[in-house]
């Protein structure tokens, strides 16, 4: 997809329409105005506040005007048609590979996938499952309570309960194979089928409960 993960003011200005990538979907307007920096002249969209530049905030505010870049809607658009939604991703760094980070930064903005209020049980998501389909590099001994890593459950916090609840998913317990890369291709298989048999039966599952107990105990 060459998905542009970066959040910049560009996703609010237009300016991409001037980069030579042709947008498929019809967009109202962008008006803009000539601003000159270091001596270039540059052409920049109306932002609600020019001196003091805010994404969110500017984020909101387009999504309002439906302004937002193609790129964005054509996700909100997948997001908005799904009853289920499974993100797949290697884990870096204890979190999802930056450009599915960007992705969530851009697509699930303030007033698609959340609002104040609105946000975790009612966040504009609610009646929509997610679920994290994880693979790692540490073994499953590592990522136990006395292990060197923690309880993978520590790492889910951030993404299951600040992300995808907040937005008002249910979330589906993760699916997670330890360290594939050094296993045989025995257990590779075996990842596979249980992953496949799951997704079987995955729309008789009872979302998991999103609340500080489940991933840090009592």
């Amino acid at each position: 997809m060459n998905f542009e993960p970066r959040a910049t003011r560009k996703d609010i200005t237009g300016l991409s329409l001037l980069s030579g990538k042709l947008r498929n979907t019809p967009v109202p307007p962008v008006v803009m105005k000539k601003v000159d920096i270091y001596g270039a002249q540059h052409l920049q969209g109306a932002l609600s506040n020019p001196e003091v530049f805010s994404y969110g905030v500017e984020m909101y505010e387009a999504y309002k005007k439906r302004s937002l870049p193609g790129d964005i809607t054509d996700e909100q658009k997948k997001v908005q048609e799904a009853d289920l939604v499974i993100f797949q991703f290697p884990l870096y760094w204890f979190s999802v590979p930056a450009i599915l980070k960007g992705w969530m930064d851009r697509v699930l903005c303030q007033g698609f996938a959340f609002d104040i209020p609105g946000f975790y049980d009612s966040g504009l998501l609610q009646g929509k499952l997610a679920l994290l389909s994880v693979t790692t590099g540490g073994t499953a001994e590592m990522y136990t309570k006395t292990g060197i890593s923690g309880d993978f459950r520590y790492f889910l916090w951030p993404l299951q309960h600040g992300t995808l609840h907040f937005c008002g998913f249910k979330v589906l317990a993760p699916q997670i194979n330890f360290a594939p890369e050094i296993a045989s291709e025995e257990e590779r298989k075996g990842m596979v089928a249980a992953w496949a048999q799951r997704l079987q039966t995955i729309w008789k599952e009872e979302p998991i409960p999103c609340r500080v107990p489940w991933y840090f105990g009592q």
